[in-house]
């Protein structure tokens, strides 16, 4: 089970780097391939219940201005069908501009391998 959260983590960055840019498509239905019907987010303290269609307008609105997004893995610790990974963030905006972040992201997965929590506390750098 630790290495299928290892491979679920894996699929969803993957799909990131795909679907959190300006120019990508992105659908109700691509949401579905990695997040669950209903799912929670937690960024910072803030908790957002989320579904495929309110978390596609968030997602609209966050990646206006993103050219492309990437991640270093730094650690990682499965556990059933939970993993945290401590990690680097790079957001390069369509203006050239590089955000930086370091974060710690709790993620949860339903026995389908999608996201039914996710769970991040990240600062800019």
């Amino acid at each position: 089970m630790q290495n299928q959260s290892r491979e679920n983590l894996r699929r969803l960055l993957d799909w990131n780097r795909r679907h959190l840019t300006s120019t990508s498509s992105l659908s109700e239905s691509d949401i579905a391939e990695v997040f669950a019907t209903q799912f929670v987010i937690k960024a910072n303290g803030r908790i957002h219940p989320a579904n495929h269609s309110n978390y596609l307008d968030f997602l609209n609105g966050f990646r206006r201005n993103i050219q492309a997004i990437d991640y270093d893995l730094h650690e990682d610790v499965a556990e059933g069908s939970s993993i945290v990974v401590a990690m680097t963030a790079r957001v390069t905006r369509l203006d050239g501009a590089v955000d930086r972040f370091e974060a710690m992201l709790l993620l949860s997965f339903d026995p389908q391998g999608r996201v039914t929590l996710w769970h991040e506390v990240y600062v800019e750098t």
